[in-house]
């Protein structure tokens, strides 16, 4: 009885275990990493927050037309250790002019997607050690 019991207390925990792991998103399933678009526009929010940090920005169409965007950085323990290279809670501003090289949000017509490179007032800001050698 006892191995029983033990069997399905170790299976419980196996499972309890699974749940979170597999509630975590992949990029690839919200985000077409086949594909890379170029935005440019001003910010309007900077959240250095955990999972993930966001930055919301305006960017005007060619019909004059403002669309809010928003988009994805690294998970917050990699921001952290890219405090060497720059980034902090005030990295960067409201009104700060960026240009945004990112995979787009695989729903067609979506203001969202996911940073691979930002250039903030003309400074890239890097991302990951590679691109400090750029």
């Amino acid at each position: 009885m006892k191995i029983v019991q033990a069997g399905i207390l170790a299976g419980s925990l196996l499972l309890a275990a699974a749940v979170p792991a597999m509630a975590h998103h992949g990029t690839s399933v919200t985000y077409d990493t086949s594909k890379t678009i170029v935005v440019e526009g001003t910010v309007t929010e900077w959240a250095f927050t955990f999972p993930h940090s966001q930055i919301y920005f305006d960017v005007t169409g060619a019909d004059g037309k403002v669309a809010h965007w928003g988009t994805e950085l690294a998970p917050s323990p990699t921001m952290m250790r890219n405090l060497k290279l720059g980034w902090g809670r005030d990295s960067i501003k409201p009104g700060d002019k960026l240009k945004l090289t990112c995979n787009p949000h695989r729903v067609v017509g979506a203001t969202a997607c996911l940073s691979k490179e930002i250039v903030i007032n003309g400074k890239l800001m890097p991302l990951n050690e590679t691109q400090t050698k750029q």
